[in-house]
């Protein structure tokens, strides 16, 4: 969205920082003097943050109200400076039903799971946690179902196989049971979500470090957030710690994130124990580091 030719066209004073990331104007909520340019707008993600405090009106009345028009006219003001409207076909789940592939491990994924200091009998007892077997599309790989309202979604496949072996094959890590066989889109969705109790939760970028905290954390499969993921978060929770591998990419995701989810009215922080534990993730840190983490943050 380019919210700075937009502002520029309207006359409304702003000031772009020095990337051209952001367009930055005068909040009409805030008691401010003119000129302190503290509502900004994302040009790269089409969000939305006051810097001076929290607004969680929809970014269509901010518009309205920065543009003074009316709100009727926001959709054809947005449509015509994200560049038109384009349809796409996307890609939708067809399942209607889901089975495991197995409902056990073989020797090799047990042996792995255990090289890593997770017990295979209470990962699939919690979590439901499956190998995909020695044979078929999901041989070697650990199976992580993700369930919504109780119900089997999709799933992740993680291989057991080594990086070298990896490289070797040309193989992902990670393989996501397609949208097409999923009964809903793995992205839209969260691994662990049907076993937070509380509105206050732990996100992380890998099923793996939700395995490792094992309490009130779930994951998003990766660094990005669909729209679908964000609503589901902004209706599910009170408050988010956002808790992404100690890369600075992954950093900047985070704090992306939070900003966005800030925006619609969820309580967020951006959290880096694994900096202060000179580590990457949660599947490096120790379990007297992980007690520490859910201390700080007063969760389980």
């Amino acid at each position: 969205m380019n919210f700075i030719k937009l502002f520029q066209d309207y006359d409304i004073p702003m000031l772009p920082d020095k990337n051209g990331t952001w367009a930055n104007v005068d909040c009409p909520y805030c008691d401010e003097e003119k000129g302190h340019y503290n509502l900004g707008f994302n040009c790269g993600g089409n969000y939305y943050h006051c810097w001076k405090s929290v607004h969680s009106y929809p970014i269509q009345k901010i518009l309205s109200d920065v543009l003074s028009v009316p709100m009727s006219s926001i959709p054809e003001i947005l449509d015509q400076y994200n560049g038109g409207s384009k349809i796409v076909e996307r890609r939708k789940s067809k399942a209607k039903y889901l089975e495991l592939p197995t409902d056990t491990f073989s020797k090799a994924e047990r042996k792995y799971l255990k090289s890593r200091d997770f017990d295979p009998k209470y990962l699939h007892k919690k979590y439901n946690i499956v190998g995909g077997g020695i044979d078929g599309p999901w041989k070697f790989r650990i199976i992580i179902p993700v369930y919504y309202q109780g119900k089997l979604m999709s799933w992740t496949g993680r291989s057991i196989l080594s990086k070298k072996k990896l490289k070797e094959l040309g193989i992902p890590r990670y393989k996501n049971l397609s949208i097409e066989k999923s009964v809903k889109n793995i992205k839209e969705l969260f691994f662990n979500i049907d076993n937070c109790k509380s509105d206050t939760v732990v996100l992380t970028e890998g099923a793996f470090d939700v395995l490792r905290f094992d309490g009130n954390a779930i994951c998003s499969m990766g660094t990005e957030l669909t729209e679908g993921q964000i609503n589901l978060l902004s209706n599910r929770f009170r408050k988010i710690f956002i808790l992404f591998d100690n890369e600075p990419e992954a950093q900047e995701k985070a704090r992306k994130f939070g900003l966005q989810l800030s925006a619609i009215g969820v309580e967020v922080e951006v959290v880096n124990f694994y900096e202060d534990f000179n580590v990457n993730d949660m599947g490096d840190c120790s379990k007297e580091q992980i007690a520490i983490i859910k201390k700080e943050l007063q969760i389980n």
